[in-house]
């Protein structure tokens, strides 16, 4: 009981401090937009790309791994995968020269874009079908139906006892 309240504490930390990082980072937005230059001169810009693309690459990797092993970590992997192709192509697009522009709304609209979709819509619908960590419904309806698969998987083999009886009754003797 102590574990599950503490459990329910951790949560309720978590979803404030995520509430409250997101109501800060409003301003800052604001802030950004009014006072960034509108040209930059980025330090490490090879690192930070490379480094992202090798990041992208060992999260598809994983993710196909994951989903060749049917792997119960599939959904999030699947899904930051598609959230990180999102940004890949956000990125691409926005920071494109001019030549290059083309080429990279192209790669963005045939490859990365609908591969994200597939991505997230697909650990989407894994994640409905799992049952969640912390549900709110309430235990007795779980319990009522372990409690009916069992009465079902018990009277099943009494059935079949009865038919096959019936029938070897009925079989003709040699």
């Amino acid at each position: 009981m102590m574990r599950s309240r503490r459990l329910i504490q951790i949560r309720r930390i978590r979803e404030w401090l995520t509430l409250c990082a997101a109501i800060g980072l409003i301003p800052w937005t604001i802030y950004l937009a009014l006072t960034l230059p509108e040209n930059y001169t980025a330090q490490h810009w090879q690192a930070v790309w490379v480094g992202f693309d090798v990041l992208l690459l060992m999260f598809m990797i994983a993710t196909a791994v994951l989903g060749f092993t049917r792997h119960h970590l599939l959904t999030l992997f699947a899904f930051t995968t598609g959230v990180l192709l999102l940004c890949d192509a956000w990125f691409d697009v926005l920071t494109a020269r001019r030549g290059d522009l083309v080429v990279s709304a192209l790669i963005a609209a045939l490859g990365e874009l609908p591969l994200a979709a597939v991505l997230i819509v697909g650990a989407l619908r894994i994640a409905r079908l799992q049952r969640a960590p912390f549900s709110r419904a309430p235990r007795p309806f779980r319990r009522s139906a372990r409690r009916t698969r069992r009465r079902r998987l018990t009277a099943l083999p009494q059935r079949v006892r009865d038919a096959g009886a019936d029938s070897a009754a009925s079989a003709p003797k040699s």
